[in-house]
């Protein structure tokens, strides 16, 4: 006979489990879940929003959903070394590892540029990431791989945000004028 105690553990468990197919699958419909007459939320104007910024492959100043997917296919080609279809830890880590390394260039150089405003952040001491495992973040279904739909779902989930008129192409102007201060509009 089961406790108590067990019976909400596999509860809890359960709910985990529904939550992360329900975020696959939102993701994964870019925009559907809206088109009920629901309102978005979500900032829109973050970092995380300007990074759409490179999906935009022919430069035109618009970003479609053939873009981003075009875009996350090569980045996971790119990170799978064994070109199984799906992400081991060790990939993860290294892909993982290019991107901050990328990111700390950029801010470097950024940096350099901008003395006066880089005393604000440090990049190297950004703290509170010491335990932070990103592939157990990725890993929605927690079966030790990242495939392709876990791959690009904070992405496409972002997108979706980014696209407030669920018209299926994300301004790049947009983003840029998201991510101002109303008072540098």
């Amino acid at each position: 006979m089961m406790t108590n105690k067990t019976l909400i553990m596999i509860g809890a468990a359960l709910c985990v489990v529904v939550a992360g197919a329900v975020a696959v699958a939102i993701a994964g419909d870019w925009g559907g879940w809206s088109k009920g007459g629901r309102e978005r939320t979500g900032r829109g104007g973050s970092a995380g929003s300007m990074r759409l910024v490179q999906f935009d492959a022919d430069k035109d100043g618009r970003i479609t959903r053939a873009e981003i997917d075009a875009g996350l296919q090569a980045q996971f080609a790119g990170a799978d070394a064994n070109s199984d279809g799906k992400l081991d830890a060790a990939e993860y880590q290294k892909y993982n590892d290019q991107r901050r390394a990328e990111r700390k260039a950029r801010y470097e150089a950024w940096r350099a540029k901008n003395p006066d405003k880089a005393e604000r952040r440090n990049y190297a001491d950004r703290g509170g990431r010491d335990g932070f495992d990103p592939m157990k973040y990725t890993d929605w279904n927690q079966d030790g791989f990242i495939t392709p739909d876990e791959f690009g779902g904070r992405t496409r989930a972002q997108a979706m945000r980014a696209d407030r008129d669920n018209d299926g192409t994300i301004l790049v102007e947009d983003l840029r004028r998201r991510g101002k201060k109303p008072e540098q509009q």
